[in-house]
C-alpha cells in the first residue's frame, strides 16, 4: 500500500504541473488511478497524523480525514486543480508524512505556486497545532511569490496561521509578537477576526477586569469590549456582569442595548448551569419590552432574541415561558418555547 500511495501522490503532482495558464482551473491527470487508490486506502484503518487537513477554518476547525474522503465518494475522475490539491493533502495524511517530507514532495510542484502555498498552509497549521512555532516560522520563507493584483511574497499568510494559534490559546504575548509580520494594513478583515478570537479566548480563562485591560492594548481598542462581554455571558457570569456594568456604565451602550442583551444571555446560561443568581426575570422582561424593534442580534430582532433567552431560562416556569412566547413577534422563535 505504501508504494501505491506514493505513486498516487506523484500522479497528483504530475497533474498539478499540467496546469495550462493562470486562468485555467482544469488540469489533466490520471484521476481514475488516484481515486482508485483513495478508495482502497479508505477501506483500511486510519494511520495518519490526526491533526486534520488543510488550514484553519472557522475558529479552530479543520477538515477531518473522514470529511475529506466524503468529497471523493462517488467521483469518477479528478479534473480541477483544487480537487487535486485536496487529494494530495489527503494522501499525505494517509501516508503519515512528516511536515518536512510533505514540503520536499510539494516542492516538485513547479507550475502552480498558488496550490503550493495552500500546501504550505497545511504544513504550517500542522506545526502550530504541535506547538512547533519556531519550525513554522523557519519555513515561512518557503512560501512562493504570487501576483494577482500585485506581487506578494505571501509570508504574511504564514504569520496569520501563527497568530491564529495564539489567538485560540488566548495568548496576547505570543499574538502581538508576530502581529506586525502579518501585515495588518493588508489583512484587515483577517486581523479583525483574529483579534476578536484573542479577546474571546483570553476572556475564557481570565477575569473581566483583565479582559477589559487587554482590550485597551494599542492594537485592539474598545470595540473589542463586546467580544469579552459575549465570552463572559457564554460562561453564565450573570452576577459578575451586573457588578461590572455598574462599575463601568460607559459599556452599557443603551442606544444599542448592549447591557441588556449581554445580561439576558448570561442569565440564560447561568440558569442552564444551575448557578445561584438573582431572580431578575421581571426586571429584564420589563426592560426588554422597551427595546427598539430596529435593533438586531445577528439574524434576529434583538428584542425577540432577549425574550427568547428569558423564555428558555424559565424552563421550570410555564407562566413565564408563555409571557415570553407571547412577547416574541417572530413566529419561528415562538416555536422554541412550545
Amino acid at each position: 500500500m505504501k508504494h501505491e500511495i506514493e505513486r498516487a501522490i506523484d500522479l497528483c503532482i504530475e497533474a498539478l504541473n499540467n496546469r495550462n495558464g493562470e486562468a485555467s482551473q482544469t488540469v489533466e491527470g490520471d484521476g481514475v488511478k488516484v481515486l482508485e487508490t483513495i478508495h482502497k486506502i479508505a477501506q483500511t484503518p486510519y494511520q495518519g497524523r490526526g491533526l486534520g487537513i488543510g488550514d484553519f477554518g472557522y475558529q479552530s476547525y479543520r477538515s477531518s480525514w473522514e470529511d475529506i474522503y466524503k468529497r471523493f465518494e462517488g467521483k469518477k475522475n479528478i479534473s480541477y486543480s483544487l480537487d487535486w490539491k485536496t487529494a494530495v493533502l489527503w494522501l499525505y495524511d494517509s501516508a503519515n508524512y512528516s511536515e518536512a517530507k510533505i514540503l520536499t514532495s510539494a516542492q516538485k510542484i513547479v507550475n502552480d505556486d498558488i496550490i503550493f502555498n495552500h500546501i504550505m498552509k497545511h504544513i504550517m497549521t500542522n506545526l502550530v497545532l504541535k506547538n512547533e512555532i519556531a519550525e513554522a516560522e523557519r519555513l515561512i520563507p518557503d512560501f512562493k511569490k504570487t501576483k494577482i493584483f500585485k506581487e506578494s511574497d505571501n509570508h504574511d499568510q504564514g504569520y496569520l496561521i501563527i497568530l491564529k494559534h495564539y489567538a485560540l490559546k488566548g495568548d496576547p504575548v505570543g499574538f502581538f509578537k508576530y502581529f506586525k509580520q502579518s501585515k495588518p494594513a493588508v489583512n484587515k478583515s483577517e486581523l479583525n477576526e483574529l483579534k476578536d478570537l484573542l479577546v474571546q479566548f483570553f476572556a475564557a480563562s481570565n477575569g473581566i477586569e483583565e479582559s477589559i485591560a487587554l482590550c485597551q492594548h494599542k492594537n485592539l481598542g474598545n470595540k473589542y469590549y463586546f467580544s469579552a462581554l459575549v465570552a463572559f455571558s457564554g460562561q453564565g457570569k450573570y452576577q459578575e456582569l451586573k457588578v461590572f456594568f455598574d462599575k463601568y456604565p460607559e459599556l452599557k451602550q443603551p442606544e444599542i442595548e448592549t447591557e441588556l442583551a449581554i445580561l439576558a444571555a448570561a442569565y440564560l446560561e447561568a440558569k442552564k448551569n444551575g448557578f445561584d443568581i438573582d431572580d431578575d426575570f421581571e426586571v429584564l422582561f420589563e426592560r426588554a419590552k422597551g427595546v427598539n424593534r430596529k435593533l438586531r442580534w445577528g439574524d434576529l430582532k434583538l428584542q425577540d432574541a432577549i425574550f427568547l433567552d428569558l423564555g428558555l431560562a424559565s424552563s421550570n416556569d410555564l407562566e413565564r415561558q408563555k409571557r415570553c412566547r407571547k412577547a416574541i413577534k417572530d413566529n419561528r422563535l415562538k416555536k422554541e418555547l412550545l
